[in-house]
């Protein structure tokens, strides 16, 4: 009865969705919300110059509606809801700034600052006193991935960080403290403790998983059809371990993300955005840890966490150190299409790739 349940709001979703989306995307066009392609990049990517970004916003909007009237659980969808909502705002906050990057807030701030401070010497000493502690913070985010050339953002990379890094320190407040979590099921080797190691673990997977995630939509339908794989194993975990709402929520975004999918393969109609591939990130880490299966993020994540995450740092640190790269560019899906393959190709390898490590994952869950 569960699974009938699910699949009617499956379908009630995708309608909603296919009803939308074409208003959505006009919507994009209309208001200039195009994507800016990265002239370091490959070649091929110059095409899609002009297509709408923040997608994203028509499958968030229909699953966290469908979601809080229907099915808004204390005990299940609450939490995963919420750290859905922020880490779609937090993406529309960065889509905002790619697209219009003409904010002036940065400069009004600094002119106010300026008038109170410059008034005395004192003051000016004192001023850049407490400056020290975020231009430490400044050059450490700056080594991990901020990117000066990128003078059309102006949402740098230690701002998003420090807003990442808020809601993991947040979701493992909550799981350690609320909730009394230490341990974690670890495949044949059973429940392990973890004590206060647990929260700052989950604060820095989530971080990690968050980013990795959202750099994997780097080519078209790629992120939409690997989360569709993952959230299918969850579904049935869900269904298995009898967290109905959890599996009602992957259900109703299932439903939306086919509909999306259709528009966002290639040739992409519509890019998802941040808001898109952070709210996707955020409930692809929720959804397994709120059922306490969070180790298979390992197995069932591990295509996005290598092609977002570790190749990106793999590359870093061999040029850093080794004054040579190891991939031709990262993310490796980039690798590919400058070794020549058509990035649909890419796309469908690693389809491929997750369905592997979907039933892995699924296989490794009867043994924790």
């Amino acid at each position: 009865m569960t699974l009938q349940t699910d699949l009617l709001w499956l379908f009630f979703s995708l309608i909603i969705s296919a009803l939308i989306y074409p208003f959505v995307i006009n919507l994009l066009y209309r208001f200039q919300f195009r994507e800016k392609i990265r002239t370091s990049g490959p070649k091929t990517h110059m095409a899609k110059l002009g297509t709408p970004t923040m997608g994203g916003i028509g499958f968030f909007i229909v699953t966290l509606v469908i979601n809080l009237i229907f099915n808004f659980s204390y005990s299940q969808t609450a939490l995963v809801l919420f750290v859905f909502l922020i880490a779609g705002i937090y993406g529309f906050i960065e889509d905002w700034f790619k697209a219009y990057s003409k904010s002036k807030l940065r400069e009004d701030l600094r002119i106010e600052v300026y008038q109170v401070f410059s008034k005395s010497d004192t003051r000016w000493g004192f001023y850049k006193l407490l400056l020290v502690p975020w231009n430490l913070f400044r050059e450490f985010a700056r080594v991990v991935g901020s990117n000066k050339s990128n003078t059309n953002v102006r949402l740098k990379s230690h701002y998003k960080f420090l807003m990442h890094l808020a809601l993991g320190i947040f979701v493992a407040f909550w799981v350690y403290f609320k909730l009394g979590w230490s341990t974690m099921d670890v495949p044949f080797l059973g429940e392990i403790e973890l004590g206060i190691i647990y929260p700052l673990f989950i604060t820095v997977f989530f971080v990690f998983t968050l980013n990795a995630v959202a750099i994997t939509d780097g080519i078209d339908g790629l992120l939409t059809g690997v989360t569709l794989q993952i959230l299918i194993v969850y579904w049935i975990i869900a269904i298995i371990l009898g967290y109905f709402s959890l599996s009602l929520f992957i259900a109703i975004l299932f439903g939306s993300l086919i509909i999306y999918l259709y528009f966002n393969v290639f040739p992409a109609r519509v890019f998802m955005g941040d808001i898109g591939s952070y709210a996707l990130a955020s409930a692809l880490f929720m959804i397994p840890l709120l059922m306490r299966v969070e180790f298979l993020i390992f197995i069932t994540h591990a295509l996005c966490l290598f092609d977002g995450g570790v190749s990106g740092i793999l590359q870093q640190l061999s040029v850093k150190f080794r004054g040579k790269r190891i991939f031709k560019m990262a993310p490796i899906h980039h690798h590919f299409e400058v070794l020549g393959w058509h990035e649909s190709k890419v796309t469908i390898r690693f389809w491929v790739v997750q369905i592997v490590l979907s039933l892995l994952g699924l296989l490794l869950f009867f043994y924790l």
